[in-house]
């Protein structure tokens, strides 16, 4: 894909401006000049106070290290299009896959399109399929991360596919760059497998099944003792919620059925076995 010159690249800037002008949504892709790009607002709203007071409560005690709140709550002053812009042009340089960068500024980011998310993909996908293709990703996790590297968004919604590959986007989160690496790790994850559990096809019984051998993958890729450690600390918060939450794992509310207890019952078992001593000498 050859750059457009400077008549070329304002035509596309201009041609980004108006579709995001037509469009209430904060991400989104149109095609110009016979290629696909996808455009992306820069975050208005901001988390909740609670909900980054929670955060901060327990990165403190994961972690050591206290987060700003500006962080927590993604605000305007902490993230924006210039930080992911940033992430994107380093994890470039570093051999990364990620969209090529085509613009920034004017409150917006404009990137090459690269492909259909995973979690787009995972509907269409036999259990042979998602088995083989989730457990590649894990894999690809650690040795992103065994490179050191961190994600912040590590879900198969910011995993994308195309000609065979895997594409890492979505970089607004901050936080990596204020707790120890470990701990960004052991929270990108956290979110890949939190990601995959009851979600499309994964039901509980399989989740059971899946969710370790993921985590088995992953750690053959990346045998590292302080990502243990960090996991080794959450563990016992993880349960304490697992046991707060457990009056919630059947409740449907408003006629759906709110998965978020089940997968941290799930996600706290399959932790737990990957740290007993058995979990540990299944890993190459």
């Amino acid at each position: 894909m050859s750059t457009p010159d400077a008549t070329e690249h304002q035509a596309l800037v201009r041609a980004a401006q108006s579709a995001l002008a037509a469009s209430p949504a904060r991400t989104l892709e149109f095609a110009h000049g016979g290629e696909r790009y996808v455009a992306k607002r820069e975050a208005q709203a901001t988390r909740g106070v609670l909900s980054a007071l929670l955060a901060r409560w327990l990165a403190r005690r994961v972690t050591g290290a206290s987060l700003p709140m500006g962080a927590l709550k993604l605000s305007a002053a902490a993230s924006g299009v210039g930080f992911e812009a940033r992430r994107l042009q380093a994890l470039a340089a570093a051999g990364v896959r990620v969209p090529r960068l085509v613009h920034h500024g004017d409150g917006f980011l404009l990137m090459a399109h690269c492909g259909a998310t995973v979690a787009s993909l995972l509907a269409g996908w036999d259990r042979d399929t998602w088995r083989r293709e989730l457990a590649a990703l894990a894999a690809e996790l650690g040795a992103f991360h065994r490179a050191g590297q961190w994600h912040g968004g590590a879900q198969i919604k910011n995993l994308t596919r195309m000609n065979g590959q895997t594409w890492r986007i979505d970089f607004e989160e901050t936080f990596g760059e204020l707790v120890p690496l470990a701990a960004a790790q052991a929270f990108d994850v956290v979110l890949f497998v939190n990601s995959i559990s009851l979600r499309g096809p994964i039901d509980e019984d399989e989740a059971r099944t899946l969710l370790p051998a993921l985590l088995r993958a992953y750690f053959a890729a990346n045998p590292d003792p302080q990502v243990r450690a960090v996991f080794a600390r959450a563990l016992r918060w993880a349960k304490v919620a697992a046991a707060l939450s457990a009056p919630f794992r059947r409740l449907n509310f408003g006629g759906r059925q709110r998965n978020g207890a089940a997968r941290l019952k799930l996600l706290a078992d399959a932790i737990g076995g990957q740290l007993a001593p058995r979990g540990v000498q299944d890993v190459p």
